[in-house]
């Protein structure tokens, strides 16, 4: 529970056995808004839909003055820099919080105080194929070295069955051009495109042969990010990857987060929110068995660990 990828977890996990002992309500500690469904790039492997829907800036303007004062106001999509007002606002509110997650082919404001860029490929011409927009590349990755100096900025891979052998030179390319970057995070496809989702072969040769290989390239906190990732095989197979996170007990890590969709409705959980299933209380549904991740349920045995 070391890592600072996350957002004060340790003092998350004291705040809510407290509260949970005394029957008092949270305070929300991040919110997730997803502001858009648009993109300007068409990733071939994107589940999310092209829709035209976004959250209008008066909405967004009651969501920050709400939470903005306690929580971090963590900006995701689609792809927030299509939205025209959005980085203006940022711009005008230097007192929040405010983390963004882009595919950087727009520059964001200086006040963000942590970045999370889509990147997946280091290949230029695979790269702009597979986001389908020519001179991408080049763009994405001068504006991460720039925007590197004033945000903490961390990559995030999405490993598939196209790319994962090349996660390596991927993760030594990525140290060598982005000397200001925080961390470089591996995520899993979750599809079900063929093209990109695991094999049983694929995910024997990414633990046996590429996942020694590429732990020798990362910095400390790119490997921690790794080990509370991907640390089994079952991490990157589909069906059921993290059968530990039993139904039975509740979410604690979602007492005192929010999640806000384009519409401008709430939700409790972001995986949840992604599959479209809307929880109206702390309890988990099945999904939490596959769409969660190993950080968020090592959050929540901490804190039950704690209250027994």
């Amino acid at each position: 529970m070391s890592s600072n990828y996350w957002d004060d977890f340790e003092r998350r996990i004291g705040e809510t056995v407290k509260h949970v002992r005394e029957g008092e309500a949270l305070k929300v500690r991040r919110v997730a808004v997803f502001i858009t469904n648009r993109c300007n790039f068409k990733c071939s492997y994107c589940n999310v839909s092209q829709n035209p829907e976004e959250l209008s800036e008066e909405r967004f303007d009651d969501i920050i003055k709400k939470y903005g004062g306690d929580a971090i106001i963590h900006i995701t999509g689609g792809e927030p820099s299509v939205v025209s007002w959005l980085y203006d606002y940022i711009e005008s509110t230097p007192d929040v919080r405010f983390h963004l997650n882009s595919n950087m082919f727009i520059m964001p404001p200086k006040n963000i105080t942590r970045l999370k860029v889509s990147l997946d490929s280091n290949d230029r011409d695979y790269f702009d194929t597979i986001v389908a927009k020519k001179g991408a590349f080049d763009k994405v990755v001068a504006n991460i070295k720039e925007a590197s100096k004033h945000s903490s900025t961390s990559i995030t891979c999405t490993l598939t069955k196209e790319n994962y052998e090349k996660a390596p030179e991927f993760m030594r390319w990525c140290r060598e051009v982005f000397t200001d970057l925080y961390a470089v995070f591996f995520s899993v496809y979750k599809g079900t495109d063929e093209r990109f989702m695991f094999t049983t072969e694929a995910a024997n040769n990414f633990f046996e042969n590429v996942k020694p290989l590429l732990e020798k390239e990362m910095d400390k906190e790119s490997l921690e990010l790794l080990h509370e990732t991907i640390d089994e095989k079952i991490r990157i197979m589909q069906a059921v990857r993290f059968p530990e996170n039993s139904e039975k007990k509740p979410c604690y890590i979602s007492m005192s987060e929010r999640v806000i969709d384009p519409k401008g409705d709430v939700w409790n959980c972001s995986h949840l929110f992604r599959d479209c299933i809307k929880q109206s209380d702390n309890s988990k549904n099945k999904k939490c068995l596959y769409g969660c991740n190993r950080r968020l349920i090592a959050f929540n045995e901490e804190v039950e660990k704690l209250l027994t």
